[in-house]
């Protein structure tokens, strides 16, 4: 039997594995469990996460559900989330996407005066422990994959409100192709927020960067300020301020 293979059958049915699970299904140790999961992230086929591992998205061709998207980089997203939960002052109308960089924004945010606009059934579940910060969820047609609510509804329920900051992520972004994103029903629904918005604020991790996807946005140009973290090249950061990029490093 090749473990390696059965480890990755295993995380195709959609759920995370765990280190001590994996040991007691195969007969192995820990240790030796921990080497099989490293060759595998090595490899680009998974990504580990704090005792277990999930699927690459990215070789697989598909986003995966929310709460697998969630353990993706976590400190990386805890660190952007922080920094932009920073830049929202009290009284401000601000959206946020169905991300899970989103959802750490959220879960830095105070609990004062607020109205958040958001079409992540997460993100409204998290802000319920808040109650001082007003909600306003967007409906539509729900993707259970990322807890969101799409469609031309919801499209249209966007026009009519106004947003001092949009925070959002995305699925790939540089220079060229600009910021995309994988699925037409996110794409439209943001561009309809990008429109109601005054100031625009990519919050994306390094892993991102020089990623491509299917479905232009905008281009980096046009965002207000990116946020991202310490995984970005230094000489990119660099280039970002030679194009007159605003780009911040969370640490």
């Amino acid at each position: 039997m090749d473990r390696k293979k059965e480890i990755i059958k295993l995380l195709e049915t959609g759920s995370p594995v765990k280190v001590g699970d994996l040991s007691k299904t195969f007969g192995v140790t820990d240790e030796t469990i921990r080497r099989d999961l490293e060759r595998l992230e090595a490899d680009g086929l998974i990504f580990r996460t704090h005792g277990g591992a999930v699927l690459n998205p990215r070789e697989n061709g598909f986003e995966p559900p929310v709460l697998q998207r969630e353990a993706i980089h976590l400190e990386q997203k805890k660190a952007i989330g922080k920094y932009a939960a920073s830049l929202v002052k009290e009284g401000e109308i601000i959206a946020l996407d169905a991300s899970t960089t989103g959802l750490q924004l959220v879960k830095h945010l105070p609990n004062r005066p607020l109205t958040i606009l958001t079409y992540s059934f997460a993100i409204a579940n998290e802000l319920t422990k808040k109650n001082k910060i007003s909600v306003i969820l967007i409906g539509g047609n729900l993707d259970s994959d990322s807890m969101a609510i799409t469609g031309k509804s919801a499209e249209n329920m966007v026009q009519g409100y106004h947003v001092d900051k949009f925070f959002f992520s995305c699925q790939g972004f540089d220079y060229q192709r600009g910021v995309s994103e994988p699925y037409e029903s996110h794409a439209r629904l943001k561009e309809k927020i990008l429109e109601i918005s005054d100031d625009l604020i990519l919050i994306a991790d390094s892993s991102k960067f020089q990623v491509k996807s299917l479905i232009r946005l905008l281009g980096v140009e046009d965002v207000d300020l990116v946020i991202t973290d310490e995984g970005m090249p230094e000489n990119e950061v660099s280039e970002f301020g030679n194009k007159g990029i605003n780009l911040v490093i969370a640490k």
